[in-house]
């Protein structure tokens, strides 16, 4: 099915005629006999384009044309005309009518101008949506990052369901993305001034879900206005999922909008898997329907990588106040062809550990791609070792300058030198 087309003109026989010959070249056709009437059926999303007769009763097509323009002033109008009526139809494109078409005109002529016109609000919409998606991934917060085609289109539902109300299903498996994904739609939506509320279900036991999604103090009555992120939601009891059903039902009719919880959960599981094992209540599941969203495995989106680990070095050496290590090709070429069991996650892990080696960590040697999160003792002594290399080297080795910089005691200085096995010789060797 081709775009959708609007056609208004006041000639029954020929509304039909036309609308007739562009429902055979497959347009979605929309006839109307009044300019007026044909306002109310399009926004500034419609993705199709405009035919109109210039004379007709009521609105004329001039006046149609300047109306149709202020809600979306790139919208391809087309303008039918008599013979008589080329200066007005002149008038009509420096107006900003996309062209016109002089009775009687062939159907080949038609068909063409349609094509072109419909060619061209494709692209109108296409750099709409490139910009769109541009200026959300600039803005402050979560960014869904990613040249993937996957995550284009995952990119794009989250714009178009960013604002919505309905409730919207996550899947993907652990460490995926699926908490930044539900914070992307949270914080590129009008509730970004509410804090989004979460429930992580895996870690609840019967009586504190329903505690949760009840009462004045449970995280339903919180999120009001906001956004209910709930995790693993197939873990929620099934007396639980009832009341989470009643509560979407009952806002819809008794609520004002302002005040709606938007509705975000996720699962390591697809929908169809979760009710074939009866985890997830059907009536709960309908509440996601037309709103599933899926953020692939890492080890799909290989040529993500790269992006993603700069980004996550950036980040960690941004925070933690050292410099970022470049890794080696080779070294990259191992992240590319590791399996990422644990996806970004695990990616996102290896590369604060790399930052937190600073320049002990030695780019010939192999990454420790599968070891375990650092713990924040780790942390903690990994970040003094790279402070105290770092002052040194800069100072020459020189202890009096790194004590007065380091702000502590020339005992302590000696006693966190001993413990990270640190001598002041090798720093002035080095010079």
């Amino acid at each position: 099915m081709k775009q959708p087309v609007i056609f208004i003109d006041d000639d029954k026989a020929i509304r039909d005629s036309l609308g007739q010959t562009l429902m055979l070249e497959d347009y979605q056709v929309q006839l109307f006999h009044s300019a007026r009437q044909a306002l109310d059926a399009f926004d500034p999303q419609f993705p199709g384009v405009m035919i109109t007769d210039i004379n007709m009763p009521g609105m004329d097509g001039m006046t149609f044309l300047k109306q149709a323009l202020q809600i979306d002033h790139e919208l391809p109008v087309i303008m039918l005309t008599g013979h008589g009526d080329i200066s007005t139809a002149v008038d009509a494109m420096r107006l900003g009518a996309y062209d016109f078409l002089e009775k009687p005109f062939s159907t080949e002529h038609l068909l063409d101008v349609v094509k072109r016109a419909c060619d061209k609000r494709d692209l109108i919409l296409e750099n709409r949506e490139l910009k769109r998606e541009l200026a959300s991934q600039s803005h402050p917060g979560p960014r869904i990052l990613g040249n993937t085609l996957a995550v284009k289109q995952l990119r794009h539902r989250l714009y178009h369901l960013k604002e919505l109300p309905q409730a919207v299903f996550l899947q993907g498996e652990a460490g995926s993305g699926k908490r930044m994904m539900a914070t992307f739609l949270h914080e590129h939506s009008q509730r970004q001034h509410q804090a989004m509320m979460t429930i992580q279900a895996q870690e609840l036991n019967d009586q504190q879900a329903e505690l949760l999604l009840q009462g004045p103090e449970g995280k339903w009555h919180a999120a009001q206005g906001s956004s209910l992120y709930i995790e693993n939601i197939e873990l929620l009891p099934h007396q639980s999922q009832q009341v989470l059903v009643t509560l979407l039902q009952s806002q819809s009719e008794n609520t004002e909008p302002s005040h709606h919880v938007r509705l975000i959960a996720s699962s390591q599981h697809p929908l169809h898997h979760l009710l074939a094992s009866q985890q997830l209540l059907p009536e709960l599941m309908s509440m996601f329907e037309g709103a599933v969203l899926e953020m692939p495995p890492l080890r799909e989106r290989q040529d993500d990588i790269p992006l993603l680990f700069q980004n996550f070095i950036r980040t960690a050496a941004s925070r933690y106040n050292l410099e970022a290590p470049v890794l080696s090709v080779e070294q990259e070429q191992r992240l590319i062809e590791h399996r990422w069991p644990g996806n970004v996650r695990e990616l996102r892990n290896l590369a604060e550990r790399i930052v937190l080696l600073g320049n002990h960590f030695d780019e010939s040697q192999t990454l420790e791609i599968d070891s375990p999160p650092l713990t924040l003792v780790d942390k903690v002594t990994q970040f003094e070792l790279t402070l105290l290399s770092d002052a040194l080297r800069r100072h020459n080795g020189r202890l009096k300058e790194v004590q007065s910089e380091l702000g502590i005691a020339r005992k302590t200085l000696y006693d966190k030198m001993k413990k990270h096995g640190l001598d002041k010789e090798d720093f002035k060797e080095s010079h």
